[in-house]
């Protein structure tokens, strides 16, 4: 067939490529599947079934031919090759290009999606890591770009493992749903044929049948959940990065990037640039990219067609998976390296107001005020101290009283120990025991539960990579036999 010239350098040839660089090996561990499948239904001889398993192995080891125009894709391809080999072996009985392709995708999905969740548990490791090394290093936390409260990084880090370990939820979740084999499905009627779909889910890993065969070659929902996980998973990885950013800043100094994350100024010998962390951020927002693309790209397709929302959409996702892939890992090295600095969080902390919280809640404890009024109070006494140019250092129960009596008319009497214990910042964290709080005992609890979840979630990817590896070598024995 004569194809048009720009068809085949705008679609045919760059699709072809693609699919020669990543597709070939799920490709052909679906046709060994399906002929296996075949022979043991005997709806193909066993000469026949040899043919094709060893034309296809003899594929696998030289890989596929340049493209040819006469051919529209690798599956033709591969068609060819084997009937040239073989003469009348045939695989193509029962089996479609729809069915082939949705395959092929769940498959290479399946594998992304278990790298990715081995990825972020690296990624949570490195970040729990840091939080057992600084469960008393205080930190300033911050609310719209203000001085909010003190915390511990430990505190500041436990909650970002906790996001990430969600993220890891989601894309297990993802996982459990696209870990269903299509083929068998056909065109989107099945065949005629009496084959066995259960045993082809089963020689290639998968965890059971996609029942409904339209359902199986049409839907999409699929390819647009990992779409999502990698945007929730952008997102917030970004967000974590933003803030890391601005600990590595002069301001703050309280992150120290190790050196080979840095890059110098051309110009400025100063400067310790954090340029990798950049990187990663770069890369987190050209991912949302791809995945707007991926809904939009199939959110008005007919429910019978499968090339837009999914064959197309595979070599964007794919160069994501791999930029993300890359994101992650350089992410975990950086943050496994990195010196978080007490002393420069520290000086971060010295001069601010941001224990007045604790100090209206002693206002509560102690002298019997509302919460409202102890607010008010506190409110007066720390703009009259920025007005001045003051912070809470040598606060006295007289200036306290003050405010009290300017602000409510009411007297109120705290001693001096009590005003000091109540600005300072490892008081401030000392009195939040409550669950989930910053103090040692609730955060030594969470790192405990995080660490728990972390094991548990390489355990079930283990045991998903072995499922994995014992139908590789099941398809393997039955090859050869």
């Amino acid at each position: 067939m004569s194809r048009n010239p720009r068809y085949v350098e705008q679609v045919l040839a760059p699709r072809y490529a693609f699919a020669c660089r990543e597709e070939v090996p799920y490709l052909l561990q679906i046709l060994t599947a399906h002929t296996l499948m075949l022979r043991r239904q005997r709806l193909i001889t066993s000469r026949s079934a040899g043919a094709i398993l060893g034309a296809l192995a003899e594929i696998g080891a030289e890989g596929p031919p340049a493209y040819d125009p006469r051919y529209e894709d690798l599956y033709f391809v591969i068609e060819q090759r084997v009937a040239a080999a073989t003469g009348d072996a045939d695989f193509r009985l029962a089996l479609s290009r729809n069915d082939t392709w949705a395959t092929l995708a769940r498959l290479m999905f399946r594998d992304q999606v278990l790298a990715l969740i081995a990825s972020l548990d690296d990624l949570r490791g490195a970040v729990l890591d840091q939080a057992e090394r600084h469960q008393d290093t205080l930190i300033m936390a911050h609310t719209h770009h203000q001085h909010a409260q003190p915390t511990t990084a430990a505190h500041y880090l436990t909650a970002a493992a906790a996001v990430i370990e969600r993220c890891v939820d989601r894309y297990r979740q993802a996982l459990d749903r696209l870990d269903r084999s299509p083929l068998g499905a056909a065109a989107l009627t099945t065949t005629g044929f009496a084959i066995d779909r259960a045993y082809t889910a089963a020689l290639l890993g998968f965890s059971g049948v996609l029942e409904n065969s339209y359902d199986a070659v049409s839907a999409a929902d699929h390819v647009g959940e990992v779409a999502g996980c990698h945007a929730v998973l952008a997102t917030t990885l970004s967000r974590i990065v933003q803030d890391l950013l601005s600990w590595a800043g002069t301001e703050v100094g309280g992150l120290e990037l190790a050196a080979g994350f840095i890059q110098i100024s051309s110009i400025m010998p100063q400067k310790r640039n954090p340029v990798a962390l950049e990187h990663v951020r770069s890369e987190l927002s050209r991912l949302l990219g791809v995945c707007a693309a991926v809904h939009a790209s199939a959110h008005n397709v007919p429910f019978g067609d499968v090339n837009d929302p999914v064959d197309d959409l595979l070599p964007p996702l794919t160069d994501a998976h791999r930029g993300l892939a890359g994101a992650i890992a350089l992410l975990s090295e950086l943050l496994a390296s990195a010196r978080i600095v007490p002393e420069a969080w520290a000086e971060a902390l010295r001069g601010t107001f941001a224990t007045s919280t604790e100090l209206a809640d002693t206002l509560v404890r102690e002298a019997g005020l509302r919460f409202n009024d102890a607010h008010a109070v506190v409110t007066r006494l720390v703009e009259g101290r920025r007005r001045r140019g003051l912070d809470f250092s040598g606060l006295s129960p007289d200036e306290v009283d003050a405010a009290a009596l300017a602000t409510i008319a009411r007297s109120v009497r705290v001693s001096q120990e009590t005003i000091a214990r109540a600005i300072d910042p490892r008081w401030f964290v000392a009195r939040r025991a409550v669950r989930g709080g910053p103090a040692a005992q609730p955060v030594a609890a969470m790192l405990a539960g995080a660490r728990a979840s972390l094991a548990a979630s390489r355990q079930m990817t283990r045991e998903r990579r072995e499922r994995i590896a014992a139908a590789r070598e099941d398809r393997e024995r039955a090859a050869e036999e």
